[in-house]
């Protein structure tokens, strides 16, 4: 019977490709880097990222207590810091003005910063669930607000609001699965998310620009 920490790395492997497949699926011909979309499609693969470095860790690195452990551990929280900054830049191209989106990302550029250097110097996970905590909240509050003209996306709070269920999970003691454990039941937990933060990408195909020469769609004037 496998372990419960090889069962967390195989678990984490499934989520990372079917969060790459995802992300894939999200780059698409006339995607701008620098739009909301593409910033979207930048974020999903990171996270893909941040469970492929996990399922490394757990599945050969962590149940040996190598010494390249504790490094990995810390890379992966640095790509996390990373994440959630791509969050925030999503959000506010997404739904600020360019004052305010100004501000927010040298807000958000300076908090990260500080999260990769300091999981470098300090095992508190504390501080990066912070930073990740602040950057989604920081989204669903504007995907709601965004709501009522049109910008905010129902898959995108759908995808938060599960991923704060997943990761309350272990916090409220919950023990998992039967024969699984957390980390994999948090895992498992996380897939809806996905999908839901794929739809959300999809959403947010209005940044791309439309091709030169391409008329502009008139009014319908159909009567009922």
């Amino acid at each position: 019977m496998l372990s419960e920490l090889a069962l967390s790395a195989l678990t984490d492997v499934i989520l990372a490709s079917l969060q790459a497949f995802a992300a894939g699926l999200l780059f698409r011909p006339g995607l701008r880097t620098m739009s909301a979309a593409g910033l979207w499609a930048w974020t999903m693969t990171l996270i893909a990222a941040v469970f492929l470095v996990g399922a490394i860790d757990h599945g050969f690195f962590e149940p040996v207590d190598h010494p390249l452990h504790p490094t990995l551990m810390s890379v992966n929280r640095a790509l996390v810091a990373v994440v959630s900054f791509l969050m925030i830049a999503v959000a506010a191209v997404r739904f600020l003005g360019p004052q305010a989106r100004r501000v927010v990302l040298a807000l958000g550029a300076i908090g990260n910063a500080a999260v990769v250097v300091l999981v470098f110097l300090s095992d508190n996970f504390f501080i990066v669930i912070a930073g990740y905590s602040t950057a989604l909240l920081l989204l669903l509050v504007l995907s709601i607000a965004g709501l009522r003209r049109g910008t905010g996306s129902p898959a995108m709070i759908a995808g938060i609001v599960i991923t704060f269920g997943a990761s309350a999970l272990p916090l409220v003691g919950y023990e998992g699965i039967a024969g699984l454990g957390i980390y994999a039941t948090y895992h498992i937990a996380l897939m809806p998310a996905v999908v839901a933060f794929y739809f959300a990408g999809r959403a947010l195909d209005d940044d791309r620009p439309r091709p030169a020469g391409a008329p502009v769609p008139a009014p319908s004037t159909t009567t009922a």
